[in-house]
């Protein structure tokens, strides 16, 4: 069988650079075709979003993959970055240098061309906010239909807490506008084809259970002591004295390279059917992923919401797997032995 075609759109951002490791691994295995990244502002600004995902490449020796430039902030509110989580360049204490060129295509085109070389089959993965797909649907309505699978990192459900407000996950709360924008257009598709396949929603109450520690990261050395290895090293030693900072403890919290997990790995989740819209108006609910899973809408169900993990040993055997395969690529053949330590 030919490798499945993945899209992923990112906003490194600590997590996302792990879950770019894991996707190049993978795709060095041969289990996938990483066709393209997307980068949209989120984290930090849409430069250093470009910038970052160059240099994660580069460093997890990936082959040449466009990298597109996409949305440069939210639809209809100000970019609000967070130095104080990943860094002032979104990539914690890590310093990343790069050679790799940006694709001269827009993201929102990327996902689009992407989409259409590979009818049925692309997988795509949003790690960030959703800015860079709304303008792809925008761009071409059909795009729901032309792929095979889309999973989110996004939006809180089942009455578990936000993390940017009470009940606000991050991704959606930067871009509310965008996340309900893709809501809607799925709601459309599926309501005019029941084939196409509804997003499953990872939110905080499955990915805040994906939490790396000091001794994962140990693990991950003692496995491979690569220039990549202490990079994201160096870039989660950042994320742990954040997360000490807010009161969770010196660990991480690594939504992004969980959901990559589950987009590769069909039927590992537990979830339910719902139609899902985003509150872009409320005052005190804005940015709200609001469930109905009872149907008392009347709407057709355009989400699944990821609840659990079929996995013997839940999220922390997930994020083994991911540590190893990270490891893995130092065995690769081409690997960047050219880059010396960062930090």
């Amino acid at each position: 069988m030919s490798p499945l075609p993945v899209l992923l759109d990112c906003d490194p951002g600590i997590d996302d650079a792990l879950a770019i490791a894991y996707l190049v691994a993978e795709h060095r295995a041969g289990r996938i075709d990483l066709t393209g990244v997307v980068c949209t502002a989120g984290n930090v600004g849409l430069e250093d979003t470009v910038a970052n995902a160059l240099a994660w490449l580069d460093l997890a020796g990936a082959p040449a993959i466009p990298v597109a430039a996409g949305a440069p902030g939210p639809i209809a509110v100000p970019h609000v970055l967070t130095p104080e989580t990943h860094g002032p360049r979104g990539a914690g204490h890590a310093e990343l240098t790069t050679t790799r060129a940006v694709d001269a295509r827009d993201g929102a085109r990327l996902w689009v061309e992407l989409a259409r070389a590979h009818p049925g089959e692309l997988v795509g993965i949003v790690t960030g906010p959703s800015s860079s797909l709304a303008r792809a649907v925008a761009l071409d309505p059909a795009l729901p239909g032309l792929l095979a699978r889309l999973v989110v990192m996004g939006g809180t459900f089942r009455g578990h807490p936000g993390n940017t407000t009470p009940v606000s996950e991050w991704n959606v709360d930067v871009d509310p506008e965008a996340a309900d924008r893709i809501c809607r257009v799925w709601e459309d598709a599926r309501a005019a084809d029941t084939a196409v396949v509804a997003p499953l929603w990872c939110g905080l109450n499955l990915t805040e259970r994906a939490v790396w520690t000091p001794e994962r990261s140990r693990v991950l050395l003692a496995a491979a002591d690569t220039p990549l290895t202490r990079a994201l090293v160096d870039a989660l030693r950042f994320y742990f004295e954040f997360h000490e900072s807010v009161g969770e403890g010196y660990l991480a919290q690594v939504h992004d390279p969980l959901v990559a997990w589950l987009a590769l790995h069909p039927g590992s989740e537990v979830s339910e059917p719902a139609h899902v819209r985003v509150e872009c108006t409320g005052e005190y609910t804005r940015g709200m992923t609001v469930a109905d899973v009872r149907g008392q809408r009347g709407r057709v169900e355009n989400a699944a919401i990821a609840i659990d993990v079929l996995v013997p040993g839940g999220p922390d055997a997930i994020l083994d797997e991911i540590c190893a395969a990270i490891s893995s690529l130092a065995a690769s053949p081409g690997w960047p032995d050219r880059v010396g330590r960062p930090g």
